[in-house]
């Protein structure tokens, strides 16, 4: 009689670890299923805004700057940036005064 409790006993202990196994591999599964939604959730939004960016930067018009040499030194610089006298191009008013005083001079 003593064997058949101490039977039960380890039947009934047996039963209980592995329910608790059965549980914990229950929540692992879960868990990893969720990570696999997340994941993939995750990645499908993330590539989403990398083609709404792609878009906009092809949708962005490519303005073209006209750049000009400067009259005395020579300085290739946007046109808007510079200044016209007397049909020559000048990068600054310095070198504007500077290339007159020096086409006084001769």
């Amino acid at each position: 009689m003593i064997y058949l409790l101490a039977f039960i006993n380890i039947k009934l202990l047996q039963g209980y670890f592995v329910g608790r196994l059965l549980l914990i591999l229950g929540i692992l599964f879960l868990v990893w299923m969720g990570y696999r939604f997340l994941n993939k959730t995750w990645s499908a939004r993330v590539k989403e805004v990398e083609q709404r960016e792609r878009k906009k930067v092809q949708e962005q018009p490519k303005t073209v700057q006209q750049v000009k040499a400067c009259a005395y030194c020579k300085t290739h610089i946007p046109e808007e940036e510079g200044i016209y006298q007397d049909d020559h191009f000048f990068c600054s008013y310095q070198h504007l005064d500077s290339y007159l005083e020096h086409k006084q001079s001769k």
